[in-house]
């Protein structure tokens, strides 16, 4: 196989763990009606491929490696996603700078 073949299938897998990182992601950021989402995001896509690129380290090289790593790229994510909220919540981001309405409300 040729190195940029190589290249290619590597990507390939990222893309696909970086997918599947976006669902618990997505799910996550809807409960949390989008308060530091955005700061959850990179933490959900790097601990999904984390996840993803453990399953291949541990021997599972198959087909059946594969759907595991998107499952564990999955479970990973949905980690990543909870500790970038925890961690938005415990930097005050979300109530640094307070909307118009919000600063309304609290001169009230």
């Amino acid at each position: 196989m040729t190195f940029e073949a190589r290249f290619a299938f590597v990507v390939f897998f990222f893309l696909c763990w970086t997918i599947v990182a976006l669902l618990p992601w997505v799910v996550t950021a809807i409960l949390v009606r989008g308060r530091g989402a955005i700061v959850a995001l990179p933490l959900a896509v790097l601990a999904a491929w984390a996840g993803g690129v453990l399953v291949p380290l541990l021997g599972w090289r198959d087909m059946t490696g594969f759907f595991v790593s998107l499952a564990a790229a999955v479970l990973a994510a949905g980690a990543g996603s909870a500790g970038g909220i925890a961690f938005a919540r415990r930097l005050n981001i979300d109530t640094a700078r307070p909307s118009p309405t919000r600063r309304a409300r609290l001169d009230s």
